[in-house]
This record gives structure tokens, sequence and C-alpha cells, in this order.
């Protein structure tokens, strides 16, 4: 029983330290790419570990995936999150701008607006787990996460709440922002993630 309790802490041991160094490789490489250029290859590659775990392959080469999926991904994941940073800001202004009219008509054109935004959010939280699953050309990323966002709606909404309780939990400790914000939340979203993809002939290989 001893022994059972001694193994039992030694793997969640095992899993602290690999969630902490995946998150520190995170942070590391959206720094190294200034933020602005690393922070979605950088996301997308935090993934790409996650998914193996989800899978079941727990002994994979953490950096050496991560390094991998960074490097090959580093353009394509770019140009997928300008064209998501410039629909968000898009949208934010929209939003700002209704809500700051006076006229009854305008104002309740923001309800459509924060949809949109609740559509928006729901689709950068499926856009990772889509690309690290599978290979599509790269603004099909995009549309085939919005599809499963309008196809399977409970699963958005229970990824939109689950990175709000998240948010919660790091809000209260929140050493956690440091060693385990993001791995921690990529994690839970790409095991709710793959419970809702659809089965698409194309898939990335097992390397990535």
């Amino acid at each position: 029983m001893i022994e059972g309790m001694v193994w039992k802490l030694y793997d969640i041991s095992n899993w602290i330290m690999r969630m902490m160094f995946l998150n520190l490789l995170w942070i590391s490489f959206s720094l190294l790419g200034l933020v602005l250029f690393g922070f979605f290859p950088a996301t997308a590659a935090m993934f790409s570990v996650t998914r193996k775990w989800v899978l079941g392959d727990k002994e994979i080469p953490v950096f050496k995936t991560f390094w991998k999926s960074y490097k090959e991904g580093f353009i394509q994941m770019n140009i997928i999150g300008s064209v998501l940073t410039l629909i968000g800001l898009i949208l934010y202004v929209d939003l700002r701008f209704f809500q700051a009219a006076d006229h009854v008509l305008v104002s309740f054109l923001a309800f459509f607006v924060i949809f949109a935004l609740f559509i928006f959010f729901a689709v950068l939280l499926y856009i990772f787990p889509m690309y690290v699953h599978y290979k599509f050309k790269t603004f099909e990323y995009i549309k085939k996460s919005l599809v499963i966002v309008i196809g399977k709606p409970l699963n958005a909404i229970m990824m939109i709440v689950g990175s709000y309780l998240l948010y919660v939990v790091i809000s209260m400790m929140p050493v956690l922002l440091l060693f385990a914000s993001g791995s921690l939340a990529s994690f839970v979203l790409m095991w709710i993630a793959m419970r809702s993809f659809p089965r698409y002939e194309i898939k990335v290989s097992g390397a990535q």
C-alpha cells in the first residue's frame, strides 16, 4: 500500500514538473517572438505537446516536440493569428461604438456583436487543437473551427466555461500564471476538443 502511494506521488510530481516545464517553454518562446510574433506559434506548439498527452503518449520529449512544432508552424500560425487579431479588433471597436450610441436600435445591435464575440472567442479556443490535430490549408483551420463551434455549441460552451474557471483559479493563485497557466489550460481545452472533433480524413502525422 505504501509503495503504491509512493509511486502515485512520484507520478503526480512528474506531471507537475511536465506542466511547469511546458508552461515555461510557452512563455519563453512567446517572448522569443516578441510576443506579437511568438504567441500563436508558441501556443500551437504547447498544444502539440498536450495533444500527445491526451492521446496517452506521456513519455514524449517535451522540448523536442515543442520546438519542432514551433519551427514548422511559425509562419502559418502567425498568418492565422494576424487574421484572428484583426477580426477581434474589428468586433471590439464595433462593440464599443454600439455601446456608446444613444439610439435604441444601434444599442440593440450591440447584442449581435456580443454574440459574434462569443463565436469568435470559441473559434479562437478551437484553432489550436484543430491546428495540431489536422492538416489543412491555412484558412481552412478558421473555417473548420467555425463549423465545429456552430455545429457543436455545447462543446464550445464547455471550452469557454472551462477557460473562465481556470481564469478564476489563476486569479486566486497568481503563481500559477508563471508555472501552469498555459499548459493546464491547453490540456483541458485539448481534452474537450478531442471529444468534439469529427473524423476528418486528413490528420496530422504522429510526429507532430
